[in-house]
């Protein structure tokens, strides 16, 4: 068992498809198919189920695919470690994170921070995505994770981090549902939406006009609880990117369904102010943010896509 095969397996897992991950990893499907064959004879179990959408993991997937994630970010803290051991960063860095994003990412870079880096004290500020770009433009944030960079921050330095897809929420049910559902199937249903100031509300309406689609827009607000308290009660559904649902998702108090014809995604970016001189901390972090990113898409712990140039 060697860590490619490994992270080729965390891929299959994260997208679901062998062809997505072929295609991710840059090799042919049937040399990913023969590596993943080898992983289930080595380890002597099942770890994927195939059916007509992709593959899903077996128990023994889900099992390898908690242990493998740890076990890759094992590998990452010692190679930097042995980097910064003659070296160690110190002082204090200021990352500003969109709401929906912030609560995730504190509870996994806080402690492995903690491990890796000691004496470097990280300070995560959670901001609407206005809030975190207007901070990192007045300096009051050393580093921002943000969406629409190009757009909103044109004179930002930035690493694309993940690509984030919008799903329709609604309140859980007994019944089945299906895996997807257009647009125009999810706009025409009553839903409560962030107000137009909002950079999700903007994206939604954009391509809802370039498609022709009339959004039933029933509650507008700018809170996220108020719009997930809305959807666990059945009053109104939303059309949301799920990091911040993934619990409720996981507990069976909301449902999630893909949207398609078209889509909607956003791609978020670690973002910093090129005319500012990037401390050694700075710098650090900045490493350890991308690794950690990685780290939970391969487990499900941030709903996208890496987008890593």
């Amino acid at each position: 068992m060697r860590p490619r095969q490994l992270i080729q397996f965390l891929a299959v897992c994260r997208l679901g498809s062998m062809s997505a991950a072929a295609k991710e990893l840059g090799i042919a499907q049937p040399a990913l198919s023969k590596q993943i064959s080898q992983l289930e004879h080595e380890l002597q179990a099942k770890l994927f189920e195939r059916h007509s959408r992709g593959v899903a993991p077996t128990k023994a997937g889900e099992k390898l695919r908690e242990e493998a994630a740890d076990l890759i970010r094992r590998l990452d803290s010692i190679k930097h470690a042995i980097h910064d051991a003659d070296n160690e960063v110190a002082g204090s860095v200021t990352l500003a994170v969109i709401t929906s994003l912030a609560a995730a990412l504190a509870v996994e870079l806080y402690p492995r921070v903690e491990r890796r880096h000691p004496r470097l004290s990280l300070h995560i500020v959670d901001r609407t995505s206005d809030g975190a770009r207007d901070a990192l433009l007045r300096h009051e944030v050393d580093l921002a994770i943000i969406p629409n960079v190009a757009t909103d921050l044109p004179k930002a330095a930035s690493i694309p981090l993940f690509e984030e897809s919008f799903q329709f929420i609604s309140r859980a049910s007994s019944f089945a549902r299906p895996r997807s559902l257009t647009l125009a199937e999810a706009a025409a249903q009553p839903l409560v939406l962030p107000f137009h100031s909002h950079d999700l509300r903007r994206r939604i309406e954009e391509t809802a006009r370039a498609t022709g689609v009339t959004l039933n827009v029933k509650y507008e607000t700018s809170s996220i609880n108020v719009i997930g308290r809305l959807v666990e009660e059945g009053l109104a559904c939303s059309i949301v990117p799920t990091t911040f649902w993934l619990d409720k998702i996981g507990a069976g108090l909301i449902a999630a369904q893909q949207l398609t014809s078209p889509g909607i995604s956003r791609v978020h970016s670690l973002c910093w102010m090129a005319d500012t001189a990037i401390s050694p901390a700075v710098s650090t972090m900045r490493e350890l943010i991308r690794s950690e990113v990685a780290a939970m898409l391969a487990v499900g712990k941030l709903s996208g896509a890496p987008s890593f140039q």
